[in-house]
Order: structure tokens, then sequence, then C-alpha cells
């Protein structure tokens, strides 16, 4: 196979195996971060449930603290009583009206040694003076919040008189809760929860440490505070020190500075996942490559055994049109010959020899053709130029073809002004003629006068024949010199021929220095031909 018909079988293979390749590796790309997004999903779900179960354990524990600050008296002693009694209150204050501390009173004698603790505690809250349990106020910064409503559904409000609420402020070491309560007669009840209790009741909340009693399908999850530090934890997977969590999640007020942290295994399930895409990935282009290769295999092999079939009847024709050139040669010789001795009365058998004689000049002038273009292919045509005249060697192509183109009414002019003797290769000249000639017979069999003339200076003959046949389309002017083209049209549909002549006439006129092309013209067809021909010296 030829080295461009290779390269292009090759791009065949190569251009669309990358195309799919980098269409691929898109899809893998797409598909990696559709799982993974999906596997996310998936993890924040499990977060939301129990974040949920969070969620009902605050509302549970809302109502019960509502219960517990709905107080029939808000005497002092009975304030004490309450909270001695209930687990989630550490210490109970009430507000006046007016935003003013009622209860526990510093300046009371009675004021108990957890009241002036509570007080200490607190202190900042009463000293900015911001009202967490009416709208409108300033609000502290984060960590210090007011949450409106209940559970899950608690908001920071400024547009409405809340009823009830969550505070949240640090102190100490840790984060520190106060629920607040407005009852009938505008007084605002608060009570500090107790910290330990209220995360003693999260945590019971959330899913055991045992990881054969709660299942968890990867990783670790964990529940950090608002220094990042973890609480609590569970999952059987150790993630590295700094490593980043796959999905995040706060919790519901009043603890929404505390975060489930949920890591996972670099080579778990996504990982497990994606590679399972690229498998596929690779699985897929790894059978696309190997059809391709093969279909390119098979295309080489059917296109180099077709070539080697070619190329056995290429010479199984030379072969044969050269083992027919010796008997042809004798043929012809004596056909001439017999020409001479018919009588000249003799009208028909004159006629027979001169068709004989025709005949066997275009089976020559064919086998020479099919030889000249197989020599061509094979590089082996070579030029053997000689002192000759150009004028000479067209006079004796014209005398060969004058009997038939009198046949077909065809009048020749030849004006010849080439007289010089120049090195010339004869039989490229006059197979040139003869094909140019021959395709006057063939496809102007309308034409009624064939020209020729020469034109020659020190190095250069130019030879012009023009016919005023049906002409040659703009559109085919280089069609024609291709190997097996012809025209194709009502007028020349009937004539026979290999395809072949105009194009060994450029070959051989391009091995001579020269070239032959068609010159446009108003009528007919008129083919230029240059050759190059210094004098002989």
């Amino acid at each position: 196979m030829k080295r461009h018909l290779l390269l292009v079988l090759t791009l065949l293979v190569v251009l669309p195996l990358a195309v799919l390749v980098g269409f691929g590796i898109a899809l893998a790309r797409q598909e990696k971060m559709r799982v993974r997004a999906r596997y996310e999903g998936l993890l924040s779900e499990r977060l939301a449930d129990i974040s949920g179960g969070i969620s009902r354990l605050v509302e549970a524990r809302e109502r019960e603290l509502e219960q517990a600050l709905s107080m029939d008296t808000l005497a002092p002693e009975h304030i004490r009583e309450r909270v001695r009694t209930h687990r989630l209150l550490r210490q109970v204050f009430v507000l006046n009206t007016d935003g003013t501390l009622l209860h526990p009173d510093a300046r009371s004698d009675t004021v108990t040694r957890e009241e002036n603790a509570f007080l200490e505690r607190t202190a900042s809250l009463w000293e900015s003076g911001e009202s967490f349990w009416s709208p409108g106020e300033t609000q502290s910064q984060l960590p210090q919040q007011r949450y409106v409503g209940k559970g899950k559904r608690a908001k920071i409000s400024m547009a409405a008189t809340p009823t009830s609420g969550w505070h949240t402020w640090f102190w100490g070491e840790g984060l520190r809760f106060i629920f607040w309560l407005r009852v009938p007669d505008g007084h605002i009840v608060g009570a500090e929860v107790e910290r330990a209790t209220i995360m003693s009741d999260v945590i019971g909340a959330l899913p055991v440490a045992d990881y054969s009693r709660t299942p968890l399908p990867e990783g670790r999850i964990v529940l950090t505070d608002a220094q990042d530090r973890p609480i609590y934890q569970w999952g059987t997977f150790s993630p590295p020190a700094k490593s980043t969590p796959t999905v995040t999640q706060s919790l519901p007020a009043p603890l929404v500075s505390w975060t489930f942290r949920y890591y996972t295994p670099p080579n778990g399930v996504a990982a497990s996942l994606g590679r399972t895409a690229i498998f596929n990935l690779v699985t897929g282009l790894t059978a696309l490559t190997l059809a391709l290769i093969a279909l390119a295999a098979y295309f080489y092999r059917e296109s180099a055994r077709d070539m080697r079939d070619a190329a056995r009847r290429v010479t199984f024709v030379n072969q044969v049109s050269h083992e027919l050139k010796t008997p042809l040669t004798n043929i012809r010789m004596y056909a001439e010959l017999l020409e001479k001795r018919v009588p000249a009365d003799d009208e028909r058998a004159r006629d027979y020899v001169g068709i004989l004689v025709a005949e066997a000049q275009r089976l020559s002038r064919l086998i020479s053709n099919v030889l000249a273009f197989a020599r061509h292919r094979r590089g082996k045509l070579h030029l053997h130029a000689q002192p000759a005249v150009v004028d000479e060697a067209i006079g004796s192509v014209l005398t060969s073809f004058k009997p038939a183109l009198d046949a077909l009414g065809i009048a020749v002019e030849f004006e010849g002004t080439a007289p010089r003797q120049v090195q010339l290769d004869v039989d490229v000249l006059e197979q040139i003629l003869c094909n140019l000639i021959n395709n006057v017979e063939k496809y102007a069999t309308d034409a009624t006068k064939l020209s020729i003339e020469t034109e020659q200076d020190a190095t250069t003959t130019t030879v012009v024949v023009t016919d005023d046949g049906p002409g040659i389309p703009p559109a085919q002017r280089e069609t024609i010199f291709q190997p097996f083209e012809r025209l194709s049209n009502k007028l020349t549909d009937s004539a026979t021929g290999t395809g072949i002549g105009l194009t060994i006439a450029r070959q051989q006129a391009a091995l001579h220095g020269g070239n032959l092309v068609l010159v446009p013209a108003s009528g007919g067809a008129t083919f230029k031909l240059t050759l190059n021909t210094p004098e002989v010296t």
C-alpha cells in the first residue's frame, strides 16, 4: 500500500478514536461528578434524618420548658422550688415589662449563691442592654443569638413580638442556653437550661457508637461544637488529621453552632463508583480501538490484495501487449506491402487491404499507449532523443492518418514552420500526435477540418492542433487528462477507447521537457503542445 494511503488509513483510526477518547473522558468526569453529588446527597439525607431526630427532641424540651415556666406565682421561693425540682432548669429569671430584672435581685438579702453565680454568668446580657426577648432591638453578635419558634422551625425574628424563644451565649468553656417565655401579664420568664442535660439528651438521640449495632454505610460522623471540638462521634473510619469532611450540616436551633461532619474514606463507595465508570469507559474504548484496528487491518489486507490483483492484471496486459506487438508489426508490414501490390483497378481488394492496414495501425497505437502507460507507472519511461526534423515527423503521422480522415470528410491543413534539425524523440512526438488525431477520429466525427501549426525557436518547438468539432466543456478541460476519464455526452457515448490517450500524451510531453494543454477556443478543440528541442550543433 502506498504511503499516503497508509497515512489516511491511520488517520481514519486515530482521529475518531481521539475524538471518542476526549468525549469519553468528558463523560467520565460528568458521571463521576454526578455520582459524587448523588453520593453526597445520600450522606446529607442521612445527616438530615439524624438532625430531624434532634429537632423533635428540641421541640419536646421546648414544650417541657414552657410547662415548667408557666407558674401560678412568680414569688422567689416558688421559683427556687421549681428550679430545685426540675431537671432542665439551672436558674430562672423574671423580667419586668420594661425589661428590668426582677428576679434574681442582687440587692435582695435573700439572694442565693446560685443566683449570684447566674448573675455573674449573664452579666454581659444585662449590661449590654440587649433585649433578646423583644423585636426591633440590636442583636448581639454570634454566637449570642435569639431564636423564635420551636425546634427546627425556630428562626431569628425582628418583625413580630415573640412569645417564646431561645438565646445562646458563651461563658467559660462552653455554650450556654436560655429559654424564655412571655406570660400573659407581659412579664418575661426565662431559664438558663442545664447544659449537661441538653447535651446528654442530644447525644442520647444520636445513633450508638457500636458499628455492629447501628450499621453505617461507611466513614465517620463527628458532632463538633462552636470551637470545632468533637462532642460525639461514631463509625469505624478514622479520618486523617486536618482532613476535609465530605458533607457538613448544622444542628437546629438553639444548637446551630454545633455541626455534623461526615468523613468518608478516599477509596470508599464514591471512589469505587468513579473507578467503575472509568473502568467501563476504558473497556468500551478498548473494545472500540480493537474494532477500529481490526477494521483497518481488514481494509489494509483487502486493499493490498486488490492492489496485488491490479498489479497482476496490469502485468498480464503488459505482457500480452508486448507479445502482440511483434506479430502485429509483421501483420502491419505485410499489409502495407500487399496494399502496394494490389492492382489499381481492383477497388474492392484495395478497400479490404486499406481497412486491414488502418485497423493494424489503430491496434498498434493502442498497444503502444498501453505499454507507454505501464512504463510510466513503473518509472521506466525514458526519452531517446536524436537529430530529427519536427515537420517531417508530423508529415509522416498525417500520411498514415490520411485515409481515415478522408473517409470521415475531414480536411487536413498543415502549416509547418519547424524545418530545422533538433534533438527530438520522434517516437514520443508521433505517439502524442497519434493520440490527438485519434481523438478527432472518435469524438469529432462532425468536424470538417483539422489544422496543425508548428513554431520553433532555439530551444522550444510548439505544435498547435485544432479541429472544428463539438469541443470540450470548460469544466472538463483538466479532467480529460486524468487516467481512464472520458467525456460523456450524446455525441461521444458511442465512441470507444481506453481513456488513457491524453494522459500518455501529457506524460510524454512532460518527459520531453514540455507540456500539453487545452487552449480555450470559441469552437472546437485546440491543443497546444510544447517540447524542449535544442538545435543540433
